[in-house]
């Protein structure tokens, strides 16, 4: 299928139109029936009706590879394309093609025609930009009332190419935020992804990347809580040991009796060496 543009639709009609041009000619058979139907003889014979018919042909294929030639028939094209375009860049600077519009829809999109026109009406405008679709009138009555009047199957034509480019832009946008919220979530998540050259190994790969600070099997943090729970029977054991407190009795007196103990352990340490 041809791109909808200017160029492509006209070399197409050309084409099909050359196509049509250039067949051969050849009698109906009214024509040859009524040509036997002559009397005495006064009609054209088969073989001279074929010979006038081969020549005209060969003149006319001739014509077609001279004046039909695929060059010419896009230079044509070409010349229409540049006509419509300089028609509508007239159009857009205001300088004619509205008639009595002028007043009509002149602020959409980013300004009146006078002032650079909305933005859909630029030459080369890309409808696949979300910026061009936002100016897009929903009808084209919005724009020119008399255009719309004047051409109703175009205007209704218009209307649902309106509505489907809002809708595909709109899906568009979601798509792009569902995107990068999958990018971040990515980026947040790359510590824990793993490429080992085993599937064995993934596990292990997996573990080496995450911070040593959080809680996995066999990890920093379990090993320092396994330290732990040994120093806290340590503890434990230690205190079960410490004198109990009378109720008269001082803190420094306690403190004192337990520098005293602890002095009395590195004495015995040091007396075994």
């Amino acid at each position: 299928m041809a791109p909808p543009t200017i160029l492509a639709h006209k070399s197409s009609f050309l084409t099909a139109q050359t196509l049509h041009l250039s067949q051969s000619l050849a009698p109906s058979s009214t024509w040859r029936a009524s040509n036997q139907r002559i009397p005495d003889g006064g009609g054209l014979s088969d073989r001279v009706v074929d010979e006038a018919l081969y020549r005209a042909n060969h003149r006319l294929q001739q014509h077609v590879r001279r004046v039909y030639a695929p060059q010419a028939s896009r230079h044509v094209a070409e010349q229409i394309e540049t006509l419509y375009l300089e028609a509508a860049e007239r159009a857009v600077r205001g300088e004619g093609g509205r008639g009595d519009d002028d007043d009509d829809g002149a602020d959409i999109g980013t300004g009146g025609i006078g002032g650079g026109g909305p933005k859909f009406l630029m030459v080369g405008a890309d409808f696949a930009s979300d910026e061009v679709i936002a100016t897009l009138p929903s009808t084209w009555d919005q724009y020119s009332p008399s255009q719309s009047d004047a051409h109703p199957a175009e205007a209704i034509r218009y209307a649902d190419l309106a509505t489907s480019l809002s809708l595909l832009s709109s899906r568009r946008k979601e798509t792009r935020a569902r995107l990068d919220r999958l990018r971040r979530m990515r980026n947040l998540l790359a510590p824990f992804s793993s490429s080992p050259s085993h599937p064995a190994d993934a596990a292990e790969s997996a573990v080496e990347k995450v911070q040593p600070n959080l809680v996995t099997r066999d990890g920093e943090m379990e090993k320092e809580l396994e330290r732990m729970r040994v120093l806290l029977v340590r503890v434990a054991a230690r205190v079960a040991q410490l004198p109990d407190l009378e109720p008269g009795e001082e803190d420094d007196a306690v403190m004192e009796d337990l520098e005293v103990m602890e002095r009395r352990k590195v004495e015995r340490l040091l007396d075994g060496f």
